[in-house]
């Protein structure tokens, strides 16, 4: 198993949804030794703000102030601490008891609805984190072991296993409030630095689910649009992914006839994003020919899409390679409609769509398309 760093990535963001400034008070305490001060820190786009302090008295205890204009994001901040993490709201009155030296772990929240589901979410979060370090640990103790391929399979399924279930609960985090701003920061957490909790097209309802509510709440939030773009874009890109159904084109041959990409409904067919002037694109579809002659018929097909910008150079470029298949072309270059339809993004670029007209795979080296024609014809 590869060694879980126990590092968590959480996303804070400022939000204003209003013009009147309303006061909002922190007060709280701690049960065992403390510093001598306190910070509130907020989260703005320009960075963090220390915008109040206070000593803390020999009680443990500490009030702190701040305006709001709207739910605005801050952390409680004291020295060699990661800090609690708040959610503030003009009406919120927040009272904190920090029970232990685990500052931003063992603390309880009153007074603020969405700092308390912070306070939740932060505690599954460590929980989570400890079992991952627990077996990064125990990684270690048995790299030398005889049995470590038994061993580390075992450890691999239990890793999996934690982060399954910790997904679930972040899911559920989410679905009991889709319109809290705090799933902004369920949706950016990492368990480790390359182990991302959730994945934009993987999970794609979830992201679709917050991005609506919130966008209908605070469609003026900067963060919150942030969010809608990434969600519409990922949306165009699941047009074209595998198992969706493959967008229509209808783009003119070189005698000006259009032809559909739905007429060859039915047969399994490659479609292929290419150019005269791609050196790598004709190398490669040499090599189509021979299959395309053994294959072609009533059950496969070929649909090429050139993004030439003349016809004059079309034309000769299907002329001295000799493409015996559909080619159209709207000579729009990288702005054709049909690449942007697909994303594309580098030629070529091959799309696998099976008789039913769903997308089966997509590649930019045609061997990994005859790999797959070979499995299914």
């Amino acid at each position: 198993m590869r060694r879980i760093l126990p590092i968590i990535l959480i996303g804070f963001y400022i939000i204003s949804c209003s013009h009147k400034k309303e006061n909002v008070t922190i007060t709280g305490s701690f049960k065992e030794l403390h510093p001598p001060m306190i910070y509130l820190k907020e989260l703005t786009r320009a960075g963090v703000i220390v915008i109040d302090s206070s000593e803390i008295n020999e009680k443990g205890e500490f009030e702190l102030h701040t305006f709001v204009t709207g739910p605005t994001f801050y952390v409680l901040w004291v020295p060699r601490s990661r800090g609690i993490n708040l959610l503030t709201l003009p009406v919120d009155r927040i009272k904190i008891y920090i029970n232990s030296s685990d500052f931003d772990i063992d603390y309880t929240v009153e007074g603020s609805v969405e700092s308390r589901r912070i306070s939740k979410l932060v505690r599954k979060q460590h929980e989570t984190l400890d079992q991952i370090t627990e077996l990064s640990n125990r990684f270690e103790e048995i790299r030398r072991a005889p049995d470590f391929i038994e061993q580390k399979a075992k450890l691999d399924s239990i890793y999996l296993s934690i982060v399954k279930q910790h997904k679930k609960f972040s899911e559920d985090f989410i679905f009991e409030n889709p319109a809290s701003l705090v799933n902004l920061m369920v949706l950016d957490q990492q368990l480790g630095k390359t182990a991302p909790v959730f994945d934009i097209k993987e999970d794609f309802r979830i992201y679709e689910t917050v991005d609506s509510c919130l966008t209908a709440l605070y469609p003026s939030s900067e963060i919150v649009i942030n969010l809608n773009r990434k969600v519409v874009a990922a949306r165009e890109e699941l047009k074209t992914e595998p198992g969706a159904l493959a967008p229509d084109i209808a783009l003119p041959d070189t005698s000006g006839n259009v032809i559909r990409l739905q007429s060859l409904r039915g047969k399994v067919v490659l479609l292929i994003f290419w150019a005269s002037w791609c050196d790598d694109c004709r190398a490669q579809l040499k090599n189509l020919n021979t299959v395309y002659r053994q294959k072609a018929g009533s059950l496969f097909d070929v649909y090429q899409v050139s993004l030439d910008k003349t016809k004059e150079s079309w034309i000769a470029g299907l002329s001295k390679d000799n493409y015996p298949w559909i080619n159209v072309s709207d000579l729009k270059y990288w702005n054709s409609d049909a690449a942007r339809t697909y994303m594309v993004k580098k030629i070529p670029l091959y799309f696998l769509i099976g008789a039913d007209g769903k997308i089966i795979t997509r590649a930019t080296l045609l061997s990994e398309i005859e790999k797959k024609l070979d499995e299914i014809l």
